[in-house]
């Protein structure tokens, strides 16, 4: 059994629910697999932040319900493993009440034009001559299986990617590393004893708790709070083993809203979200930001880009890898820069113990707007200069070279990224430069090569 539409969407997450409905909003027959159905539609594992600047540049699309916003957020407070530190960077956001925020993206999809298939689960790609032409999918209620076929279909099914990495030897399957990834347990909790400012998000730095990542407390209220921690994939760790150990006992619960878990690509960009006939949204397009995990905003934008660019595809009547590689290119200038220096970061974030962070946040060898610059907007050569004189007067220059190698090296993997090639020829010596200056920058922070997966 089979249905034809212009795109098929697979996956109504953020990415997915949107881009259906700026595709159908266009005027494309548009159909939209969710696994999920009924109340759970919505429904997801996640931190709920969402940054102002997202929000603005959506409203420019799709006017966003004010109800789904449950607490207007002015920064985040972040804090050392003695916690004796605490640096306040200012930045204004939201925390969502992500369940009703999915729920009203879907919603407008469907209003749309877009045709909801709840229940569906994807489970791989129909490729034809070289070149996806659909979507298999299970119902799961009666088990029985549908094909939806399409001029182009849209992997926005999460960090399985269980369409992308089912295309063996094309450059969009590439695979994820367990060194790419976080594992990530959380719990939206009522507390008896409401949380100080919780106008202010909260992350905590501790390599014991929380060894490469951090853990966190995002306030829906001063009472409601969204509590979990990542743990570096590589490790192998159980985070939610650690939550009820070192975390959970910080608070007196009289009650839970939801509990869940689940893994997150945190790691450079992907070489390529496009190939013939299929581009890669939100986390599916690894499209996070290495540094926090958040996903919110990355799956609006290459929601926004892969529409633009696939409503081109139709209007020359070409559906290959070079007609959709504009997607690749607008990506990597608008964010994808970004996530590479940010993942040049994390790297070195990874490779601190406690006594480093503590001092290097004690000693404000970062200060609270050089923290928001590089998160907000990359980094930038005049750091280098800093560092080389606090070498001169701060002890532990060993930590101090190792900062200063990164914003170099970030800033010179970023210009990589920006300079991504405007077709596919380019591609494979342009890669070889980025795994080239990678390993380079790796060998000084005292990490091995880039992982092969």
């Amino acid at each position: 059994m089979s249905e034809r539409f212009d795109v098929v969407v697979a996956g109504a997450g953020t990415a997915g629910a949107y881009a259906a409905y700026l595709l159908a909003k266009a005027g494309f027959r548009v159909a939209l697999l969710e696994s999920k159905s009924g109340d759970q539609i919505g429904v997801k594992t996640c931190g709920d932040g969402l940054g102002l600047h997202h929000v603005e540049r959506m409203s420019k699309n799709l006017t966003p319900n004010p109800k789904v916003f449950q607490n207007k957020i002015e920064g985040v407070e972040l804090f050392s493993p003695d916690e004796r530190t605490r640096l306040v960077v200012r930045g204004e956001g939201y925390v969502l009440d992500r369940f009703a925020w999915g729920k009203w993206l879907v919603e407008e999809a469907v209003r749309a034009g877009a045709s909801l298939f709840e229940g569906y689960t994807a489970t791989g790609p129909i490729v034809e001559n070289g070149a996806v032409v659909g979507v298999k999918a299970v119902d799961r209620k009666t088990g029985s299986a549908k094909e939806f076929l399409a001029k182009v279909v849209a992997d926005a099914t999460g960090s399985a990617a269980v369409v992308r990495t089912k295309l063996a030897g094309w450059l969009i399957s590439e695979p994820l590393h367990p060194e790419d990834v976080s594992h990530a347990y959380r719990e939206i909790v009522y507390v008896e004893e409401p949380v100080e400012n919780p106008q202010y998000i909260k992350i905590y730095l501790d390599q014991t708790v929380s060894p490469g990542g951090y853990w966190w407390i995002f306030p829906r209220s001063a009472t409601m709070l969204n509590v979990g921690l990542g743990i570096w994939g590589i490790l192998k760790q159980n985070p939610r083993t650690s939550y009820e150990k070192a975390i959970l006992p910080r608070f007196k619960v009289r009650g839970k809203y939801h509990i869940g878990g689940g893994f997150i690509p945190t790691r450079r960009p992907l070489k390529s979200l496009v190939g013939n006939g299929i581009v890669a949204l939100g986390d599916a397009a690894a499209a996070v930001n290495p540094i926090h995990g958040g996903g919110i905003g990355q799956a609006l934008l290459t929601a926004e880009l892969s529409s633009r660019v696939i409503a081109k595809a139709f209007e020359r009547g070409d559906f290959s890898e070079s007609a959709l590689w504009e997607y690749n290119v607008l990506y990597m200038r608008e964010w994808g820069y970004r996530q590479a220096q940010l993942d040049v970061l994390r790297l070195m974030l990874q490779t601190l113990d406690n006594d480093d962070l503590n001092f290097g946040l004690s000693r404000r060898i970062l200060t609270e707007d050089e923290i928001y610059h590089l998160a907000a907007k990359g980094t930038n050569l005049s750091l280098l200069d800093k560092f080389r004189v606090m070498m001169q007067f701060l002890g532990r220059p060993a930590l101090l070279k190792k900062l200063s190698t990164s914003i170099q090296y970030a800033k010179e993997i970023g210009d990589l990224y920006l300079a991504y090639p405007e077709s596919r020829e380019g591609l494979e010596r342009w890669y070889a430069e980025v795994v080239k200056k990678y390993n380079e920058f790796r060998e000084k922070i005292g990490l091995g090569p880039l992982p092969t997966a």
